[in-house]
């Protein structure tokens, strides 16, 4: 790699240069390309020979910026393994042509920085240094760097790089040689491609070699994000699907659900403590509807939450819940403020089976609805089971609707990953169910009125008689819906034929026909 060979470059620079000489002044040709280009500066160094037959200025390297440069070549060793990481692809091995720098000096034209063999100015030497800190920058990106003599009209004009690129990366790079900055400006055209990229950046001297290589790996990135977003993979197509759906569609029931929830949890917390200060109740109400809130939020965020399984976590937390503070009021669970404890430990186990259903087998709307149904339908079920049993219609019947709303949200939550049904149908369910208790409780209250006198076989009866109208209606419900579900519509055709319906092989091997008819067809 590029990166690794600086640094043995520069120790052997640092080595070799003279430590107690004094520094003279380099004389400038009177004839030299910098004249041309304007007053020259001063630089103030002696040349000191390095491997490879190059004179470096010895001030390009004091000891002071040794350590400097150190740093300097473990930064770019880092990020260029990290860019190749990153930026090496399908089009790792594509060719590379790096043109020679340009110097551009202020207030003139450009030149090219070749002038006469052994041109020792500040210029010249800048522009060889940034030729070769380019070409170690492209193999170090799995580039694969290629040479070809071009003329400097082939590149000096930007519009004429698309056409050196046709089937190869080519960087021309542009330098400004200001004090106390470099100014560089480096162009580059991805193979194929009509869009010529520049990076503009100023830079000391002693950091020219981080800068330019920072700035061509930011190039070819850029360059190869643009090109993977302009051709990308072709989407599945299913049929029938107009627009794709919203991601967490069920975000706002979700959130609904979870502030309620946090803010039930701030409220049991501040009944369990004893205290019945509302200064301590309302910020405690409100912190918890805040993180509950922000919980679900994230749980949108982080996965596909549809209307459907929202309001099955919903099912799963609330009747749950609805169960443990009823069979706490039922046992008379001591103190009263623990009985809140006994709602929040149902809640987290409904919402924990709850999630993990919908993780397995997502939940429809229809699914959903069936969950809450259940619910409802078994604690209701489940009070007059106790009534029933205890022949008073006075007493409330905790027991047996916290009983009924776990065994009803439990058992119809397992129904709904078996069924699809539509939730319009549930509702309809609901709604005959209703109906039928309404009808069976006013068909037995004439035994309620036969006298003033009250007993147990009599409420026993009228309790029973709204459970059978519930068990009915909801009956009735269900089979009148049943034509909800979506079928493909079939008309009666039939059509008569005839001809020959087959053939019959007689004792000599002789194939006969048979002949028939008949009606074939729909109905």
């Amino acid at each position: 790699m590029g990166c690794p060979a600086s640094l043995p470059r520069l120790v052997s620079c640092l080595r070799d240069s003279p430590q107690n000489s004094t520094a003279s002044r380099q004389a400038k040709p009177p004839d030299s390309a910098a004249n041309a280009l304007g007053p020259s500066q001063d630089t103030g160094c002696v040349g000191v020979p390095c491997p490879g037959g190059r004179t470096l200025p010895q001030r390009c390297f004091p000891w002071k910026s040794a350590l400097v440069h150190a740093f300097a070549v473990l930064v770019v060793l880092l990020s260029a393994v990290t860019g190749y990481a990153q930026t090496v692809g399908p089009s790792a091995r594509d060719g590379a042509l790096v043109l020679p720098t340009l110097v551009e000096a202020l207030g003139a034209a450009r030149v090219r920085e070749a002038a006469a063999p052994g041109q020792t100015t500040r210029q010249a030497t800048l522009a060889r240094e940034l030729d070769r800190i380019l070409q170690e920058a492209v193999k170090d990106l799995g580039l694969q760097l290629q040479t070809e003599a071009l003329p400097e009209t082939a590149y000096r004009s930007e519009l004429v790089l698309p056409r050196l690129a046709t089937h190869r990366w080519v960087i021309s790079p542009r330098l400004r040689v200001t004090e106390p900055l470099l100014e560089l400006r480096i162009l580059a055209v991805a193979p194929g491609s009509q869009v010529v990229l520049v990076r503009t950046a100023q830079a000391q001297e002693s950091l020219l070699e981080v800068r330019a290589m920072v700035m061509v790996r930011d190039l070819v990135q850029t360059s190869r994000c643009q090109r993977s977003a302009e051709d990308p993979a072709t989407p599945e197509r299913r049929p029938g699907v107009l627009a794709e759906p919203a991601q967490s569609e069920g975000r706002a029931v979700l959130a609904l659900n979870g502030a309620a929830l946090g803010g039930y949890i701030g409220w049991s917390l501040q009944r369990a403590s004893g205290s019945n200060d509302a200064r301590l109740l309302y910020p405690l109400m409100a912190l918890g509807s805040g993180v509950g809130l922000g919980a679900t939020m994230i749980v949108a965020e982080e996965w596909d939450v549809g209307v459907g399984d929202a309001w099955f976590l919903s099912a799963g937390t609330w009747w749950p819940m609805a169960s443990g503070v009823l069979l706490a009021n039922a046992y008379r669970v001591e103190p009263v403020t623990d009985r809140y404890v006994y709602g929040l430990t149902g809640a987290a186990a409904g919402l924990t089976l709850a999630a993990t259903t919908i993780a397995i087998r997502p939940i429809r709307e229809g699914g959903a609805a069936m969950a809450h149904s259940g619910g409802a339908m078994g604690t209701l079920l489940g009070g007059l089971a106790y009534l029933v049993y205890k022949g008073d219609t006075e007493a409330f019947p905790s027991r047996g609707m916290g009983y009924g709303a776990a065994g009803g949200v439990l058992l119809a939550g397992a129904l709904a990953t078996r069924l699809e049904i539509p939730a319009s149908r549930v509702l309809m369910i609901d709604l005959g169910a209703g109906l039928g208790a309404l009808t069976g409780a006013a068909v037995a209250a004439p035994v309620l009125f036969v006298d003033d006198r009250s007993s147990k076989r009599r409420n026993r009866i009228w309790l029973a008689s709204i459970a059978g109208g519930m068990l009915v209606g909801g009956t009735a419900a269900a089979w009148i819906t049943r034509s909800d579900t979506a079928r493909p519509s079939r008309s009666s055709v039939a059509f008569p034929f005839a001809g020959v319906m087959g053939e019959s092989v007689g004792p000599r091997g002789r194939a006969f026909p048979v002949l028939g008819g008949g009606v074939a067809g729909t109905w």
